[in-house]
C-alpha cells in the first residue's frame, strides 16, 4: 500500500502553454467569425442595420436582466476568465499579423534597394563608310597640315559611327585631340601625331597621365602617322593604350571601322 503522500498527483492540465494555446485558438476562431460576419454585413446594408438594432436590443435586455437578478454575479465571474482569454488570443493574432506584414514590407524594400539597376543600351548608329568614300589614304595624310590631319581623324570616326565627334586639339589640350563617343556610350580620346619619325615613349607616357584621369576616356587611342618606337610601344601594352601606327592607319582610312583595326570588342549585338 502507499500512503497518502505517496499518491501519484494528477498533474493540472491547464499551465501557461495550455492557456496560450487555449488563447489563440478562441482569439482565432472569434476572429474569423467576426471577419465573416463583417464581411457579409458589409455586402447586405439592410440587414446589418436591422442585426446592430437586434443584437444591441438583445444585450441591453440581457444586461437589464441580470441586474434584476441574483445570476448577474456569478455570470460576471463565469464571463470574465472567458473574455480575457478571447482577448489575449485576438491580440496575439494580431501581433503575428502585424509582425508579418512588417517583416513583407522591410523584404520587398530591401529587395528593391538591391535590384540591379539596368541602363538602357542605345542603339548604334550604322558606319556609314558604306554610304561616304573619304579620300584619306596615306598620301593625303602625309600631305595634311596637322590640324588637318586631326581633322580627317575626326572624320573616320564620324564615318564609323560615333557620336559627337569633336576635335579638341590646340593649347592646352593635355593630350587630347579629337574626342567622340561610341554606342556603348564609352568615351573615346585620340591623340593625333603626324610626326616625321616613329613617336617615342615620352610622348605616350605624357598622353596617358592624361587620357583617363583627366579627359575619362574609356578608350584611349594615339594615332602615329609614322608609327611608334619598341619602348613606346612596350609602354602602351603595359598601360592598355590602344596604338593606330602607319599600317592601321591605312587600314583605317581605306574602310575598316576603328575597333576593327584595333581588335576591340563593340559590344553584344555591334557589328563594325
Amino acid at each position: 500500500m502507499t500512503s497518502g503522500d505517496e499518491r501519484p498527483r494528477r498533474q493540472d492540465s491547464t499551465g501557461p502553454d495550455g492557456d496560450s494555446g487555449l488563447a489563440f485558438l478562441m482569439g482565432f476562431f472569434a476572429l474569423g467569425i467576426v471577419v465573416q460576419t463583417a464581411a457579409w454585413l458589409w455586402g447586405h446594408p439592410l440587414a446589418a442595420t436591422a442585426a446592430l438594432g437586434a443584437s444591441a436590443a438583445v444585450l441591453l435586455a440581457l444586461r437589464a436582466a441580470l441586474r434584476r437578478t441574483a445570476l448577474g454575479p456569478p455570470v460576471r465571474r463565469f464571463l470574465r476568465p472567458m473574455w480575457a482569454l478571447v482577448q489575449a488570443g485576438v491580440a496575439t493574432r494580431f501581433t503575428l499579423a502585424r509582425t508579418r506584414a512588417a517583416a513583407s514590407v522591410t523584404g520587398r524594400i530591401e529587395q528593391w534597394a538591391q535590384r540591379p539597376v539596368r541602363h538602357e543600351t542605345p542603339e548604334e548608329p550604322d558606319a556609314s563608310y558604306t554610304r561616304r568614300s573619304l579620300d584619306h589614304t596615306l598620301e593625303a595624310f602625309e600631305a595634311a597640315t596637322p590640324t588637318r590631319f586631326e581633322d580627317m581623324c575626326r572624320e573616320l570616326l564620324e564615318r564609323d559611327g560615333f557620336i559627337d565627334a569633336v576635335r579638341v586639339g590646340g593649347a592646352g589640350d593635355l593630350g587630347a585631340d579629337v574626342v567622340a563617343v561610341d554606342g556603348l556610350g564609352r568615351r573615346v580620346v585620340l591623340q593625333c601625331k603626324r610626326h616625321s619619325a616613329p613617336l617615342g615613349s615620352e610622348a605616350v607616357q605624357r598622353f596617358n597621365g592624361t587620357a583617363r584621369p583627366v579627359h575619362g576616356a574609356a578608350v584611349p587611342v594615339v594615332v602615329a602617322l609614322n608609327g611608334f618606337t619598341e619602348p613606346a610601344a612596350a609602354f602602351a601594352t603595359r598601360q592598355r593604350l590602344h596604338l593606330v601606327d602607319r599600317e592601321r592607319l591605312a587600314r583605317w582610312g581605306a574602310g575598316q571601322h576603328l575597333y576593327q583595326v584595333l581588335d576591340i570588342d563593340p559590344g553584344p549585338g555591334r557589328h563594325t
